[in-house]
Formats: C-alpha cells, structure tokens, sequence
C-alpha cells in the first residue's frame, strides 16, 4: 500500500464542515483480498483494538464494523476505522469518516475528521504500521501509536486559553483563524478584524501592557488609586536585598520585577540565609527583584473583561499526599503522569516542576526531594499556586463580595488593561473587605483563562466567550460580507461584474477570480486565485468592506472553503469539467462538491441559482438563505412557480431583464442596453448578468443604482479581460476567449453565430486533465462550428505526453459533421500569428488561449505592423 496524496480541508468540504483529511490510496494488491480472504486478520486487529467493537459504520449500531470485517471490506476503508479510533483513543474529539473507490484501480479516497494535522495524519501512517504488522504476523501493540499520536495533538494544538476564544467565536459564527503555529488569532474579516494573541487584544493599550510587566510600576499605580499592595522594594544585588529585610521584616516574597507566570518567585522566606538562598536561587545577571512583605492568606485570581468580573478561582499550590512508601519526588512524578497534566499550557494542569524552586520551597519546611511523607500527609511541594507551575484551581466566582469585586475592577482599570488578570490574597473573598486583610499581589496582562474554563472544583466560566463578546457584539460586528460564485462556467465574468455593481464611494471590494486578485482596482496577485489561499488575502486585507470570490472546484477538493459562512452563494451552472480527478467522476459528484458553497449561507442570506440548469435547482433544498433563481424564459415553470409563491427572480423576458418580488415585477433594463451581452447575443452572459444583478441587489444595492452600472461594464481587457473580448482590426473580427470544457465551447460558438459574416478561423486546445472522451468532444465541437482549426498545446500538459492531447482533439475534428481544416502549431504564439496569416477581412478569429501574454504579445506585434486606418474596438 502506498500513499499517493494528502489534503487538509480545513474548511467546509464535500465530505463535513469539519476539518477533514482526504488520503488518496493505493492499496495495490490489497485490491483482491478484502478482509474476509486475509486469513485471521479481523481477529488479531480486534486483539490488538478491541475497542473498534463499538464502531457503528454505515449500519448504525455498535458492531457493524466488525461485521463488515468478517464479510470482507477492503483496506482503505480499513484504515479509515483504525486512524479514526487512535485518534479518539488519544483524547482527540473525532468521530466522522468515509471512504470513496476512486475509478481507477486500486485507488480509493479515505477521508477521516482531524482536529490538529500532524497527529491527524500519522494517525494513518500509524494504522497502516499496525496492518501491516498484524500481516506479516508480529508482536504489536496500539499503545506507543496513541501515545505518540496524543503528544503531536498537544505539541501542535492551540493552547486552552487561544483554544477557548476560538471556540467561542465559532460558536458565535464569527470568523476566526489561527495565523501561524503559536496562540495568534485573527477575529472577523476586512475592515472589521481584530487580533488576540493568547489574551491580548489588538484593542489591549501597549502602554497598559507595559505597566502590568513592570511589578513596581503596578504596586505604584495601584498605591494611588487608593487600592491594597504590599509593602516592598526594588533590589538588584545581595546588599540592597539584607537592607530591604531589615526594613521590611519577615516573612518576605522575592519575584522579578518583570516575572510572568508565577516563575522565579519564592515566599514564605523567614530569614536572612533562607533569603540569600532564594535570591541565588532565582538571581539572572541584569534582571532587578521585588521584595516585599509576605501575607497568609488564601490565593486568588479574579478575571476582569471590559472593566467587569467575569470569573476568580482559588488557587492552590501543588500538592503531594504521602503513602509512606515513595519519596516527594517519586510522588510529584507519579501525579505529573496525570493525563490532565501536560507540559507547559497543553493541558487543563501543568506538571509540577522538579528543579530549584522545588528544591528551595521543601528545604524552607526541612524536607527534601528524597524525603519520605507518612501515609496520608499532606504536602504543598511550591510555595506559589499559579497553574504553569502545577496549581489547581477551584471556582468561586458566585462567592466574591461585591467589595472584592470592585478591588479587581479598579485594580484593571488603574492598570488600563481590557483584560486582566488580578492576583488578590485574602483568607475570605465571599466576606466584606477590611483594611489590613487582603492586598493586591499582582496585575496580569495576557492572563491564563484555562483555570475558569477547567477548574479542579466549580463551575466551568465561559471567559473565552466574554472575550470574544468583548470585541464583537455579534458576527455583522465581525465579518463582512461575502459573495461566493461557484459553478462550472461564467464565475470569473460573474465575480468582475458582481465587484463592479457592489462598488460604490466609501466601499472598498476585494475580490479574487480565475485571473487575480484584486482590491478595488489594484491587482494584488496574478494567475489563477480561485482558491482559499486568495480567498484568505482578501478576507484578511485590512481595507476591504465586502468580499467577491471565486471559488472553484480544484481550492474545495485541496483545501475546503476559506470561509465557514457566507451571505450570498451564486451557482451560475454545473457541467462537465474536470471530471475523474480526485474522485469526482460523475456531474452528481461535482454538484455535491459545488452545493457546498451554497449549504453554508447564513440564515438570512441569499442563495441565487440557475432556474435553467436542473442540478443547481436541486440545490435549493439544501441551504438555509433565501432562494433567488435567475433564468433565460419567464416559461421556465421553476420561475413561474418561485413567482406566483411571491418569491424573488431575476430572468428575460422579451429582451428585459425583468424583476420580480413578492408580487411586484418590474423591468430593469433591454438586454441589448448590457454591454456584457453582446447586444443580446452571449446568451450565457445574459446569465451571468442575471446572477450578478441578484447577488448586488441582494446585498441592498437598488435597482436604480444597478441601471446605471451594469452597462457600465464593457467586455474589454480592461474590465473582462478574456471573456468574449471582441476587437476589430483590418477588417477581421477577433474574439479571445478561454472557454474550456464542451459547454462553455457550445456557448461561445452560438454567440458567434450571432456575429460572424465569413469564415471561423479557432486556435485552441484542451487541457490534459480533462478525460479522453472530454478532449475528443471538445474536438467534435471544435470541428463543427470552425472552418479553419489551429490545434496548439498547454504549456502545463496535466500528465499527458507531448502531442497527445493534439491527437485526441484531431480524432473529434474529423469525426464531425464539418470536417475543417486543421493545423498544427504547439506553440500558442506561433498559432495566434499562424490564423492572422491565413486569414482575410471578413473572418472571424477565436482565439481560446492558455497564456494571456501570449495575445498580448501578439496585440502588440498586429499593432506595429497596422497601417494607420486600423482601429481596434469593441464590436456593435
């Protein structure tokens, strides 16, 4: 078995909304021996999982795997199973898989959830170890592979603290990302985004941050706004530090000035050799120390959002209980395999340290790491209870007085963070405050949140969620709007056009396409960006207002969506193209693939479908936005219907562009006034304008406004650069084009039917991607409506061999009613200069190019050599 590819679809896919892994598989062998013939092989698997006895699959009770087993299931659906339950076994929240039989031999497509990519996919390599050594009859265990799985999950996932704010915000279906590996999340989209980075918000003051860094800088603030602190001084050496002591008294804490995370801190030290040892203990060259006075008292931290209280935990240092068997440090070690510990902020708990703090902390209470507790003695093994250094916390939110409540909201808003973290001892917080009773220890910017959100004892406080709440109010706060155009052909026409009529003063739309990506008029990208990837450079750009994307099928199938809802989906049609790749083989495959688009619209979105095209009507039932259809023919009877139930449409009827809605119809506009349209004979840009004109139009542009744009957008370079563009010169009518699949072909040609007064010159070609029959079609079409056929060749052959696509388009040529003349030249350039040489006034040349520098450089060369009468301009 090998693996031929993986993608990681992180966003809405055609298998779940979940991110998801698809593994493209060759079993090889494995193709003839489904599970039942591999002798002994469902027995030893379940010996080694047992748990994969739970395991429902398509029948939908515990067991129906394993009875799929015995009958004989093939290998990629196998491992399917195994990937998925070492996940689950590592603590990973999974549950959804399935797996395709791709056309090819042997070939099958295993899709399976993941939460984090590293140990989602050597969960598979994992389970391809365990197969292989369960048939080649060795000792294996499942043990060490979910280990191993368990530390990539929490080596590489979002810490709790970023984990629980991004939660939140996809709870609220605001748009979150993660940029980057570290605790970096981008909230909302274009001009509305904001950033956290673990619990900082872009809206956090630097300054405030500064201050909450700086431990004296605190105490002094929080000193003159009337609130409780310590007393204590800054020392930098030994001598400043004896001096403090005899002036402060002990007990005493020493902490560095700029410490975070509770590290480097020692309490609780009753003299002058306990504190010199502290203070070589924690000493870093160049780094100043805080020593102040040490209070008992119970350790609190209250979380403070936006000047409010949102939740305070007691917090309790790590604590070892004796058996009278092992040492201190075989205890901490035996809690530190806790599974709820992890290192560092992986887990709800921190592992308890084992290095000089430790050390110093147990010799303050004449104990030592070899010492041995008595059974059932209690022991605080560190003198602070932060949880990075192996805490617990319990919930007491609903027992805070209202006095310490306004400590920690004065004590947040002296500081001027938004976010806070306020470190308070007291022996009671649920009891009126009395001077002299607590102080106020620390102020944190960036606070820990996971102790609210996984307390030792409690209630679980949604801190993430208020965080979130915080900065937006709701998602129309967070994300702008987002018009998706999908479909086979007319998307990168419909997303120009749905840019051009959405523009306006004050609004800023950036929008990708099969040719770039643009802000307003600035290309920021070029070549094919009807992916996420430039669907992302939008969405995160800063200046944009509304989005425009393209999204095509080869972005779903590598990566998913890049956005988990959108406001407007238009479907302008589904047809052959592209088919057997990637396991879609047939027109039912792609326009589940499409309808993805159109089954994450918000409610209260709109979904704009092609009335003419039978596949996008069925889509109509699969989202929750309003239905907006669009047709050719006011006696489509999907339009007569959707009109008579007061339901909005957009179609043509004798030569307007008419609108209807909830019982009013009125015209828009003549065709022939749209430019797009080519005075009403580009059929299939009457559609895309239709399309476009209810995407616009439901995102509040009126009809008026509307008018006055769509005929101003010309079928130029400049404007719909590629699509139908139409130039006159000596005489001749040339037309660029890129239509690249049998449908597109077909509606180009009509419309040239519509223009041409002498001969059909084409150059073109076909993609190697495409099947043969395809390529051979595309031949036939090609053969009927030219007189002249220049056949040339991609630069990108898409894994044919040099000349075959040629031969297959030549086979269709001549296999047509008209049987052209055909040509030969590879090289497009050569071609483009090949039809103008064999042409004369009155012919029409189609180019279909593949390289657009490749027509401007032969624009440029015509132009040279035109005598001075040569115009070139758009055709009437």
């Amino acid at each position: 078995m090998k693996i031929n590819r993986v993608n990681y679809l992180s966003g809405p896919n055609l298998y779940s909304f979940k991110p998801t892994i698809c593994i493209e598989l060759d079993i090889e062998g494995f193709e003839e021996k489904p599970s039942n013939l591999l002798g002994g092989f469902t027995d030893r698997l379940l010996e080694v999982m047992p748990s994969l006895l739970t395991h429902t699959c398509s029948r939908g009770y515990a067991g129906g795997f394993v009875e799929r087993l015995y009958e004989g299931t093939w290998m990629g659906h196998i491992l399917e199973h195994i990937a998925l339950e070492i996940q689950h076994l590592a603590g990973i929240s999974v549950k959804r898989g399935k797996t395709i039989t791709g056309e090819r031999k042997g070939i099958y497509f295993v899709t399976y959830d993941y939460v984090e990519k590293k140990s989602g996919y050597y969960a598979f390599v994992a389970a391809m170890e365990i197969v292989t050594a369960i048939l080649d009859h060795k000792e294996v265990s499942a043990d060490p592979y979910i280990s191993e799985t368990s530390d990539l999950y929490h080596l590489h996932k979002m810490g709790p603290s970023t984990e629980a704010i991004y939660q939140a915000a996809k709870d609220r279906k605001i748009p979150v990302e993660r940029t980057g590996t570290n605790s970096h999340l981008r909230l909302g989209t274009g001009k509305k985004q904001k950033f956290v980075q673990a619990t900082i918000s872009s809206q956090s003051s630097y300054l405030a941050v500064e201050n909450s860094c700086d431990k004296d800088e605190t105490k002094l603030l929080l000193k003159r706004a009337g609130l409780p602190v310590p007393d204590g001084d800054v020392v930098s050496n030994e001598f400043e530090l004896l001096q403090s002591a005899e002036k402060l008294g002990f007990p005493l804490v020493i902490k560095p000035v700029n410490g975070r995370q509770g590290q480097n801190i020692v309490t609780d030290i009753q003299n002058d050799l306990d504190l010199l040892t502290a203070f070589r203990c924690v000493y870093s060259e160049g780094t100043d120390y805080i020593i102040e006075r040490y209070y008992k008292g119970n350790d609190y931290r209250f979380l403070v959002v936006n000047g409010e209280l949102i939740a305070a935990s007691l917090r309790l240092p790590p604590t070892v209980i004796g058996d009278g068997r092992n040492s201190i440090k075989e205890l901490i070690e035996s809690e530190n395999k806790n599974p709820l510990r992890g290192e560092g902020h992986e887990k709800a708990m921190s592992r308890i340290p084992l290095d000089e703090r430790t050390v110093v902390h147990l010799e303050k209470g004449g104990h030592s790491l070899d010492s041995v507790l008595k059974k059932g003695q209690a022991l605080e093994v560190l003198g602070n209870a932060n949880l990075s250094t192996g805490g617990s916390a319990i919930d007491v939110t609903d027992d805070v007085h209202p006095h310490y409540r306004k400590m920690a909201e004065g004590a947040a808003a002296a500081i001027g963070l938004d976010i806070a973290g306020i470190d308070i001892l007291s022996s009671d917080v649920s009891v009126p405050f009395e001077k002299g009773a607590a102080a106020i220890l620390e102020v944190n910017a960036a606070p820990g949140i996971r102790m609210h959100h996984y307390p030792s004892e409690g209630k679980s406080r949604d801190v993430g969620g208020a965080i979130v709440d915080y900065l937006f109010s709701n998602r129309e706060e967070a994300a702008i709007p987002v018009v998706a155009v999908t479909g086979t052909n007319g998307k990168t026409t419909t997303c120009r056009l749905v840019s051009h009529l959405l523009q306006k003063e004050n609004v800023t739309v950036g929008f990708t396409c099969s040719d770039g990506v643009w802000i307003d008029e600035h290309q920021i990208d070029e070549g094919d960006c009807s992916g996420p990837k430039s669907a992302r450079k939008v969405l995160s750009h800063p200046g944009v207002d509304v989005a425009v994307l393209e999204t095509a099928r080869g972005g779903m199938l590598r990566e998913g969506l890049a956005f988990r809802h959108c406001d407007v989906a238009v479907v302008t049609n589904i047809s052959e193209d592209h088919l057997g790749l990637n396991g879609i083989d047939t027109l039912e495959d792609l326009k589940k693939l499409k309808q993805t688009v159109v089954e994450v619209v918000l409610p209260g979105g709109s979904c704009i479908l092609n009335a003419d095209d039978p596949r996008c009507v069925e889509m109509a039932t699969e989202t929750y936005g309003k239905v907006i259809y669009f047709s050719l023919s006011l006696s489509n009877p999907v339009i007569q219907e959707h009109i008579e139930n007061g339901h909005e449409a957009w179609y043509m009827d004798e030569g307007w562009v008419m609108h209807t809605c909830e019982g009013k119809t009125e015209r828009f506009l003549p065709v022939s006034h749209i430019p797009l349209t080519i005075n009403g004979a580009a059929r299939y840009n009457i559609l895309n304008v239709l399309g476009s004109l209810a995407a616009a139009h439901s995102l509040g542009r009126p009809l008026s406004e509307l008018r006055s744009k769509v005929i101003s957008f010309l079928p130029t370079e400049t404007q719909n650069r590629g699509r139908f563009n139409v130039q006159t010169v000596q005489g001749r009518t040339v037309i660029v084009d890129y239509a690249h699949n049998p449908a597109g072909l077909r509606a180009l040609f009509d419309t040239i039917a519509h223009l041409k007064d002498g001969r059909v010159i084409t150059v073109g070609s076909a993609a190697g991607d495409r099947k043969d029959e395809t390529i051979h079609d595309m031949g036939m079409i090609f053969g009927e409506h030219s007189d002249i056929f220049i056949i040339k060749e991609d630069l990108n052959l898409r894994g044919r061999t040099p000349g075959e696509t040629i031969h297959l388009l030549t086979r269709g040529v001549k296999q047509s009613k008209a049987q052209p003349l055909i040509h030969v030249q590879p090289e497009e350039i050569h071609a483009l200069f090949m039809a103008w040489e064999i042409s004369q006034p009155g012919d029409t040349l189609l180019f279909l190019y593949d390289d657009y520098a490749s027509i401007q450089s032969f624009v440029e060369e015509v132009m040279k050599s035109s005598v001075s009468r040569t115009e070139f301009q758009r055709a009437e």
